[in-house]
């Protein structure tokens, strides 16, 4: 695959300016994206937009396609192994900074998993995604937003360039469609959930559902003004042809530079509020809760266990096992994990081990998946799947919690959370609906 190789790059420092800003002139251009957030330095220095793509790569099951201008690739077989084989071929390795922190743009939806465990059975569809869809850009803009500096950069392959694709309108709906979970309903699978426990499959499942709703207005100007109401760590707009992209998640999934590998697991919400005595019970709930406290250890613990599947012996360990943050509606508790990528093993081989990220999965994972499939009535596509940059030394990427797809005039929305055997199930569908408050919010509003 030379067509991958990288033959030439231009880099230029220029004014830094708002990444929102910057975006207003690219958001309506073919397959570009936006990364960015606010948050914890850490995880929240870098932004990114691609625009003008130079090859898309979309996967199904057992079948990934490459689009380029002509003569568009065709493999079949394991997703993962054609990502290792790509990766190999985009030579980001040979390229200092700023080039050593971009590459390919994308998203794993969550039926991923099928490409690593045969798990059944099948659920509806409310609308179609790829498994995979991944971007390698001609242009990127990278941000740093601790020193303020701002980098255009214009990259040459051997190779021409895929041509804007034109998309056919689709047929507009007219009413509000397919609203989905109703209360009793979830509230029964959330019952379900606490038999099993009790009868020893497992320990937690992360229970989510969908909303639709007709979407007829600027997808852009919602996501500006989502984020300007709470603007998350790993926010994203990804304008990907006929389904666009609204990530305001808060959580990390994976990331690594060379060999040293970390993810930082959410578990644990309760409401923010304006009264100060109020909040800080709410915060102190949060800490002090047994029950919220169990849901996160044991999330770390799987996620050790991953982690240690890819790791150097010994090298995986607990920095932080309990960190309250706060955002824009909601508090969370997260854990902070680190290990020491083994030689013998690369990104693909690290993101095989540790996807779905447990947090949205529950414990234990392969029988969580199994309970999740049988309970949910949607396929949650990109919900709780991952949005990341990637080539073969640097991953940074997302667990998509508080997303919306937006397609053939509709949006759709996935919220949920874990359910334990200590879990009130009036409890658990109030922090369902908080979960999505924001996008609620501006939904209802007239003027986006």
């Amino acid at each position: 695959m030379k067509r991958l190789n990288i033959k030439n790059i231009k880099i230029k420092k220029i004014k830094y300016r708002d990444p929102l800003e910057i975006f207003n002139e690219y958001n309506k251009s073919y397959y570009s994206s936006l990364l960015t957030g606010n948050g914890p330095e850490d995880i929240s220095r870098l932004s990114l937009i691609g625009y003008n793509p130079h090859a898309i790569i979309r996967s199904d099951i057992n079948k990934t396609e490459i689009n380029f201008e002509k003569n568009d690739i065709i493999l079949n077989g394991n997703i993962f192994n054609h990502m290792k084989s790509i990766l190999e071929n985009i030579n980001f390795k040979n390229f200092k900074f700023p080039v050593s922190k971009i590459g390919l743009v994308g998203y794993l939806s969550f039926e991923a998993y099928k490409c690593i465990e045969n798990i059944e059975p099948e659920n509806k569809k409310n609308y179609e995604m790829p498994i995979m869809e991944f971007v390698l850009y001609n242009n990127y803009y990278y941000f740093d937003h601790t020193k303020n500096e701002l980098f255009d950069i214009k990259i040459q392959y051997k190779g021409s360039s895929i041509l804007e694709k034109k998309i056919k309108p689709k047929k507009i709906l007219k009413n509000k469609i397919n609203s989905y979970p109703e209360k009793m309903n979830y509230i029964k699978n959330i019952d379900k959930i606490i038999d099993y426990i009790k009868k020893g499959d497992l320990y937690e499942v992360n229970l989510t559902g969908q909303y639709s709703y007709k979407f007829e207005r600027n997808s852009y100007n919602f996501f500006k003004k989502l984020y300007k109401n709470n603007p998350a760590p790993f926010s994203a707009y990804m304008n990907f042809g006929e389904r666009k992209i609204i990530s305001n998640s808060p959580e990390m999934f994976l990331k690594a530079n060379e060999n040293r590998v970390e993810t930082r697991p959410i578990k644990g919400t309760v409401k923010t509020s304006i009264n100060e005595k109020t909040d800080k019970k709410n915060r102190d709930y949060l800490l002090n809760s047994e029950k919220e406290q169990s849901e996160l250890f044991m999330i770390i613990d799987l996620l050790r266990n991953d982690l240690s599947k890819v790791c150097e012996v010994n090298s995986v360990r607990v920095l932080n096992e309990k960190k309250l943050e706060k955002y824009e509606n909601v508090y969370h508790l997260v854990g902070i994990i680190e290990g020491k990528l083994s030689g013998k093993k690369d990104y693909i081989d690290l993101i095989k081990a540790t996807f779905p990220g447990g947090s949205i999965t529950g414990c234990p994972k392969i029988r969580s998946i199994e309970i999740i499939k049988e309970l949910e009535e949607y396929e949650r596509n990109i919900y709780t799947g991952s949005i990341m940059i990637l080539n073969n030394r640097f991953l940074d990427s997302s667990i998509v919690i508080r997303t919306a797809i937006i397609k053939d005039n509709a949006m759709y929305i996935n919220s949920g959370g874990a359910i334990t055997i200590d879990s009130k199930t009036e409890d658990e569908y109030q922090e369902m609906k908080n979960k999505i408050s924001n996008f609620m919010r501006i939904l209802n509003e007239n003027n986006i």
